[in-house]
């Protein structure tokens, strides 16, 4: 699956990192629909708590460094996501297809809500203040 150019923010890291929770996302489908997901579960899961950590704090560096005014309720979007998957991890220990149903829908809830909104104004922000 490829980044959809309505979320490119224009900033290269961010938008990398963006399409591979695309990736992630087209991984979960294929083995959803070839019945291979319960693996596909268990590394999505990794992933994402591998991704969040890097991608937040990331942004969040960028945030500080340029003074980014939507800093604080950017911040507390992130850290509501974090919550939210640790809630998902402990609800789903174990792989079951209303899981994996489930884990799908928040992240694709969670690229149409922030990365279409909150990251495209950061990287508009991070873009002016590098020129």
């Amino acid at each position: 699956m490829v980044l959809d150019q309505k979320y490119v923010t224009g900033v290269v890291w961010q938008d990398f990192q963006h399409q591979e929770l695309m990736t992630l996302i087209a991984k979960l489908r294929k083995a959803r629909a070839d019945k291979q997901d319960k693996d596909a579960f268990r590394f999505a899961i990794a992933f994402l708590a591998m991704y969040v950590n890097h991608h937040f704090k990331l942004e969040e560096e960028y945030m500080d460094i340029y003074y980014y005014p939507e800093k604080e309720s950017h911040k507390k979007e992130h850290r509501e996501y974090v919550k939210t998957l640790k809630e998902f991890r402990l609800k789903h220990q174990d792989y079951s297809e209303e899981a994996i149903d489930e884990l799908m829908k928040k992240i694709n809830q969670w690229i149409l809500n922030h990365i279409f909104g909150d990251d495209k104004q950061l990287g508009l922000h991070i873009l002016n203040a590098e020129k």
